[in-house]
């Protein structure tokens, strides 16, 4: 991975702990009792190098830790745009292994033609696997696993009296409660 982004990470990280804690007066937030562990989290988070179940046992950090840190940085629009571009070097070593991959193919698919060659699929499955891990970093790193579905209730001022007025007009009875 490039090493001007893991600078500019760093960076981005120091000065979203120091805006954190400013932001908070009080000392019981995370970012004043644990300010170490909370960078800590902040960087996985932004370049997700593992799941996150193996670093929190890995660092001994609680779940709510994690997400409420979490919470805290995806509100700030440059952190989404440094996640954009780990989401950039990601894809970028997983297309040179995708190449990798298909040179793996055609060389096995060659010895096989000549015959006599029996095909170690063990292998090739192994690279498949590896190449969907950075297919499943990338998304969540870009934010493609996620679904949104919007619903939006359109109604005129005309259509909602004409709806109120239809209600109305089935009521032939009303008693008023107090």
């Amino acid at each position: 991975m490039s090493s001007e982004l893991q600078l500019e990470t760093q960076d981005y990280v120091t000065k979203a702990l120091k805006n954190a804690q400013e932001a908070t007066s009080h000392k019981r937030a995370w970012c004043h009792r644990k300010p170490k562990h909370w960078a800590l989290t902040a960087q996985h988070i932004i370049q997700q190098p593992s799941e996150v179940t193996t670093f929190l046992k890995k660092n001994k950090i609680t779940r709510n830790f994690y997400y409420d840190t979490k919470t805290e940085l995806m509100s700030d629009p440059e952190c989404e745009a440094i996640r954009n571009a780990w989401g950039s070097e990601v894809a970028s070593v997983m297309f040179q292994g995708l190449d990798t991959h298909r040179q793996l193919q055609e060389k096995f698919s060659e010895e096989v033609e000549k015959e006599g060659f029996v095909v170690d699929q063990d292998v090739l499955f192994k690279h498949g696997k590896q190449l969907q891990a950075f297919n499943d970093i990338h998304s969540k790193l870009t934010g493609n696993n996620i679904q949104k579905i919007v619903v939006e209730h359109k109604t005129t001022l005309d259509e909602a009296k004409a709806f109120r007025d239809a209600a109305l007009a089935g009521i032939t009875e009303a008693e008023i409660v107090d």
